[in-house]
């Protein structure tokens, strides 16, 4: 399972997958420890779980045109 998560440093979108323990901010390099934050989103493949951090980038613009390229969204 794929989590997005936001760095509780910087507040960057980071992609997690939940096999680690866990995963370092492309932007700060901090190390977040993945069970201690709460997720934005969960997602089963890691495609599935980039179209979301795309909505969410998205929606943190203001840009409301965004449509997912794919069907199911969990």
């Amino acid at each position: 399972m794929y989590l997005v998560i936001r760095c509780p440093r910087c507040g960057e979108l980071v992609l997690a997958n939940t096999i680690y323990k866990t995963r370092s901010c492309q932007n700060c390099k901090f190390r977040i420890e993945i069970r201690f934050i709460k997720p934005l989103a969960r997602a089963e493949t890691p495609a599935d779980a980039v179209e979301v951090m795309k909505k969410l980038k998205a929606e943190q613009a203001g840009d409301k045109s965004w449509k997912p390229n794919f069907y199911r969204l969990r």
